[in-house]
């Protein structure tokens, strides 16, 4: 017996459209990029319609079609992206987000294909989005934790002269510049350091602080011309940012040389 499926286009384009908007934010929130609702929207409207075109173009499941799909896709991403980024950069980005997507999309599909069996179609439909978003966000929220025990390899540069140091990323240090309100990181103190503060008095900071065991103390500090903290899939630059200098060694096996301030894990 054949089966005769009839296909509403406007249906099937605005169910792409809102598919294609929650995968779409679920994938910049893995990629850790800004989400911008109209850019979001574009692209959700693009993927709709190109949905559209290849189901009446009528092209089945071969190279062409995989690869029209997959042409599609990235052109969604960027647009949601739309910031101009390093070229090497923006290839790793658009790899993980056509990954991150198509694993949604088939997660989607199959959690569909199984949901429907067992309560009505509908219901699925508001079940399996749910399910989804929140596997997304259990990721999100287990990769968080992660980061906030790592230790990133970070770049101070001050008029073209780098030091680099093994930071640990602690959610505690609440450390911050009483006159600029900037955050602070917290250094052991070199002689290169210590000559910084020498050549760029315009750039010397006093930092006010307390911890466990000592009602107040104060630090020496310094503007940077750029902290750069190396992650796994990305760098992230800060301008302008503010370190202390401590003297003494941070961490007792040598582990790490510099605490992050909790704000600059973003």
């Amino acid at each position: 017996m054949i089966r005769i499926y009839e296909v509403y286009i406007d249906i099937f384009l605005v169910q792409n459209v809102l598919m294609d908007m929650q995968l779409l934010i679920l994938t910049l929130l893995l990629l850790k990029e800004k989400i911008i609702f109209r850019r979001v929207l574009a692209a959700s409207l693009i993927g709709g319609a190109g949905a559209v075109i290849i189901l009446i173009s009528g092209i089945g499941f071969q190279i062409i079609y995989i690869l029209l799909v997959l042409v599609l896709d990235a052109g969604m991403i960027l647009i949601c992206i739309g910031q101009p980024i390093k070229r090497e950069l923006m290839v790793r980005r658009l790899a993980m987000g056509i990954i991150y997507l198509h694993g949604m999309v088939f997660a989607y599909g199959k959690l569909m294909e199984c949901t429907a069996r067992l309560i009505k179609e509908k219901y699925a439909q508001i079940l399996v989005p749910a399910i989804i978003a929140s596997i997304v966000l259990f990721i999100l929220t287990y990769r968080k934790i992660v980061e906030s025990r790592h230790i990133y390899e970070v770049t101070l540069t001050e008029e073209g002269e780098n030091i680099v140091y093994k930071a640990l990323f602690d959610t505690g240090n609440f450390l911050t510049d009483p006159i600029s309100g900037k955050p602070v990181s917290v250094v052991e103190e070199t002689d290169i350091t210590r000559r910084w503060l020498e050549m760029y008095p315009q750039k010397y900071k006093i930092i006010p602080y307390q911890s466990v065991g000592r009602t107040h103390g104060i630090l020496e500090g310094i503007v940077v011309d750029e902290l750069m903290i190396q992650k796994e899939r990305e760098q992230v630059v800060k301008k302008g940012a503010v370190v202390a200098f401590y003297k003494g060694k941070l961490s007792g096996d040598g582990a790490f040389q510099m605490i992050l301030n909790r704000s600059l894990n973003g």
